[in-house]
């Protein structure tokens, strides 16, 4: 259900997703346990458990016994935090931990598209570094082309 499978654009795979359908198909795809019923349901644990998987390092600054709200937040913040210097480069001012832990659906829909077109990305990548020999591209670049941004 990306684009790149529907072949819709950004926009109208937006609008369109059935984001409960992103996120259950994201958690399959990395073999993880947590399944939504509700957008909601997308919670620390799971932004915790795809940023593992699909980058295949831990979280930076993971409070593993959080037993609060306040730590589910730093948490889904660090999250943010990485993909936006470590991975894109790119400002992700406009998604918090906070607003993703209080249930706000637009971030929590923003971050599943980020975290989607980043494990497609990565597929294709994988896939093209097996048929040439290994040639890398950085990782931020996928979200210029899948976001449609000019560089």
């Amino acid at each position: 259900m990306t684009p790149a499978v529907t072949g819709r654009t950004p926009l109208t795979f937006w609008f369109s997703a059935d984001w409960i359908d992103v996120a259950n198909n994201l958690l399959r795809q990395c073999h993880t346990n947590p399944r939504v019923r509700k957008l909601t349901d997308c919670d620390a644990d799971v932004f915790i458990a795809l940023y593992e998987n699909i980058l295949g390092e831990k979280v930076p600054d993971y409070i593993a016994a959080a037993g609060s709200q306040e730590d589910d937040i730093h948490n889904v913040q660090s999250v943010i935090d990485s993909l936006s210097l470590d991975y894109l480069q790119i400002s992700l001012s406009h998604i918090t931990g906070e607003n993703v832990i209080r249930g706000d659906k637009d971030s929590i829909k923003n971050l599943l598209e980020i975290f989607d077109g980043l494990l497609e990305y990565l597929k294709e990548e994988t896939i093209e570094e097996s048929q040439n020999g290994g040639s890398h591209h950085s990782p931020f670049l996928f979200f210029f082309c899948f976001f449609g941004y000019n560089f």
